[in-house]
C-alpha cells in the first residue's frame, strides 16, 4: 500500500487512530478526555492531515496532553499554597517541553514549504497590489462624487437669488 514515496495513498484518519490506539480513557477522567480531544481537534485544524508525519502527530498529541496535565496540576494545587510551590516546577517543565514541541512542529512545517511556489512574489508585490486597490477605490469615489455634484447642479433649487423680491433685474434694453 505504500507508494513510491513510502506513504500509503489513503492513510487512516487521524481521529480513528487516536481513539483506537491511545488509551485516553485510562489516562484522563471524563472532563479531561473531552478537553484533550478538543485540544487535539483545534491543533489539527492548523495542518493538512495528508501531510502529517508520525512525528507531527506525536508532537500534537504531546502538546495536548501537556496542556491537560498542566490544568490538572493547577486544579490540584488550587487552594494549597504548599502544593502550588511543588507543582510550579512541574508546570514549568511541561511548558518548556511544550515550547520545544511547538518549535519542532514549526520547523518541520517550514521544511515542507516549497520555496519555488512563492518565488518571484515579494512584499513589494503585495504593496503594489494594495496601492492599486486603494487607487481604484479612490477613483470610484471621485466618479461617484462627480456624478452627485452634476445631479445637484441640475437641481431646480439652484436658481440663486433671481426670484427674490429685492433682486434687481438688469436687461440689455436698459443700456440703449
Amino acid at each position: 500500500m505504500a507508494g513510491p514515496g513510502g506513504r500509503p495513498k489513503n492513510p487512516p484518519k487521524f481521529k480513528e487512530l487516536l481513539s483506537k490506539y491511545i488509551p485516553t480513557d485510562d489516562i484522563f477522567d471524563k472532563d479531561e478526555k473531552k478537553m484533550y480531544d478538543g485540544l487535539v481537534g483545534v491543533y489539527m485544524k492548523d495542518f493538512d492531515e495528508s501531510q502529517l508525519t508520525a512525528n507531527d502527530i506525536d508532537d500534537i498529541l504531546s502538546i495536548a496532553m501537556n496542556r491537560v496535565l498542566e490544568i490538572r496540576l493547577l486544579k490540584v494545587s488550587k487552594n494549597d499554597a504548599n502544593r502550588q510551590i511543588d507543582v510550579s516546577k512541574s508546570i514549568d517543565n511541561l511548558r518548556k517541553q511544550t515550547d520545544k514541541l511547538k518549535d519542532n512542529l514549526a520547523a518541520r512545517r517550514k521544511d515542507r514549504i516549497d520555496p519555488k511556489k512563492f518565488s518571484g512574489f515579494s512584499i513589494i508585490d503585495l504593496a503594489l497590489n494594495f496601492d492599486e486597490k486603494q487607487k481604484n477605490a479612490l477613483v470610484e469615489k471621485v466618479f461617484s462624487l462627480d456624478k452627485e455634484e452634476q445631479e445637484v447642479l441640475k437641481s431646480p433649487l439652484l436658481v440663486g437669488n433671481q426670484d427674490d423680491e429685492d433682486a434687481l433685474i438688469f436687461s440689455n434694453e436698459d443700456e440703449e
